[in-house]
């Protein structure tokens, strides 16, 4: 996998502090070539709108007031809104250069918002007047762009112009960077790639799971044992059976005491009690439709696995899944899980705690096997569907039961999950888990 690169913000500042005094770089001539790049990426955007530049006091707001002299020379109407004095010198000298009627003493009345108030230099908590106001044209039925970074990682925006290098923060929960445009402001091309990335981005190019040899038989497709369902939750295991046969699966076996008529209504599945003996098995899913069961057998087994939904509730403080297994959890689950372990809700400090690969699934999934972590930016609300997750913990256990190791199977899973999402959204619109898995199944 070739991915993209992502970068500590802080990494990035430091980096640009270094450049600057490395090759003697100008900082107002560079402010200046960021909001010329950021003119050329939104300049037909934000043509024919009144657009409003929220200005902060470091040099962030200097790009923002840069952009504001560009606009207008250009023809197109900007005003320019300040939050606090400058503080930066780069940010003083700029104001210097903006006219008084240019300056707008409200937010109100304008149909495109460009943030330039924090970028990548914010420092936790935010409040007070800052906050109110960015909440407000969150709130407002308008075009909202971000300059660098969006403002406390709080600001909503349709399109961020960022500069240098991609941004890890650009990708944490929850999602607010919009489209994302790279721009180089002009800093050296090889020293800009010669930094070692924080984490990566994925993208559907980055699927590497090969397809079965013609000849392959059933038995050498990996055979999945799935202990899940109830009397309550009959449908969690179907779809999690049926997408484990879509991704390739050659037999699946649910373990269940309660759902022994499950060959009826999906004949592909086998059926035996929850008490068989494990050992036959290429890989087992845990928890698709459990109503609160508390079952840890999963611990005798020697394979790879995949806990997924109820499976989750049932890991413990001091647990070590010796890098064999897959956790699923959603953010509200990751939030649980993590304080009964005590450790941060992030995919990587859970991975770490446990030894094992997570995948913590919301509008950016995240996966991390305690080493590195990995962001996908699917953006696709569709995939927000009842039975979603319990498809791709189908694909994971297919993937790891046809020999694939963890952090591969769940990389490559959520890669075809969302690709799948987005195959089924553009052909039925809004639609539900079984079409999703229709997709997977001409994906894979």
């Amino acid at each position: 996998m070739a991915m993209t690169g992502l970068f500590k913000a802080e990494k990035v500042n430091e980096f640009d502090s270094l450049m600057r005094k490395k090759y003697g770089l100008d900082s107002i001539c560079l402010i200046k070539n960021a909001a010329l790049s950021a003119f050329e990426e939104i300049k037909e955007t934000v043509k024919g709108r009144n657009n409003l530049i929220l200005a902060g006091s470091g040099n962030n707001g200097a790009d923002g007031i840069a952009l504001h002299g560009i606009l207008k020379k250009n023809g197109i109407k900007s005003k320019v809104f300040y939050l606090g004095k400058g503080k930066s010198a780069e940010n003083i000298e700029l104001r210097k250069e903006v006219d008084e009627e240019d300056v707008s003493g409200s937010i109100v009345g304008f149909d495109s918002y460009i943030d330039a108030v924090f970028g990548s230099s914010f420092h936790p908590p935010l409040g007070g007047k800052v906050k109110d106001i960015l909440s407000r044209v969150n709130s407002m039925d308008a075009l909202r762009i971000a300059l660098d970074v969006p403002s406390a990682y709080f600001f909503n925006a349709d399109i961020t112009v960022t500069f240098t290098l991609l941004k890890e923060e650009q990708f944490l929960y929850p999602y607010t960077s919009g489209e994302i445009k790279l721009k180089n402001p002009g800093f050296p091309p090889d020293e800009i790639s010669r930094l070692k990335p924080d984490s990566y981005l994925l993208s559907d190019e980055d699927y590497s799971i090969k397809p079965f040899e013609l000849s392959a038989y059933k038995n050498k497709r990996g055979h999945l044992a799935i202990k899940g369902g109830s009397e309550r939750y009959k449908g969690a295991v179907l779809l999690a059976t049926k997408a484990a046969f879509h991704s390739g699966c050659g037999l699946v076996t649910v373990l269940t005491d309660t759902l022994s008529n499950l060959p009826f209504f999906y004949p592909p599945v086998m059926v035996e009690g929850s008490n068989a003996s494990l050992d036959r098995f290429d890989a087992l899913l845990c928890g698709p439709g459990w109503d609160g069961e508390r079952n840890r057998s999963y611990m005798e087994f020697e394979k790879n696995m995949v806990l997924d939904a109820d499976a989750l509730m049932t890991v413990e403080k001091g647990d070590d899944f010796r890098m064999r297994a897959v956790l699923t959890p959603h953010a509200g689950e990751a939030r649980r899980l993590s304080e009964r372990l005590g450790c941060g809700d992030s995919a990587l400090e859970i991975a770490r705690c446990v030894n094992a690969t997570v995948i913590r699934k919301s509008s950016v999934t995240e996966i991390s096997d305690g080493n590195a972590t990995y962001y996908y930016a699917g953006l696709n609300p569709s995939l927000g569907v009842a039975g979603s997750g319990d498809v791709l913990s189908g694909i994971v256990g297919a993937f790891l039961s046809a020999g694939i190791k963890p952090l591969d199977a769940a990389l490559n899973a959520v890669i075809l999950h969302q690709e799948a999402g987005r195959k089924a959204r553009e052909k039925y619109g809004y639609y539900d888990a079984l079409d999703l898995i229709g997709e997977i199944g001409r994906l894979r």
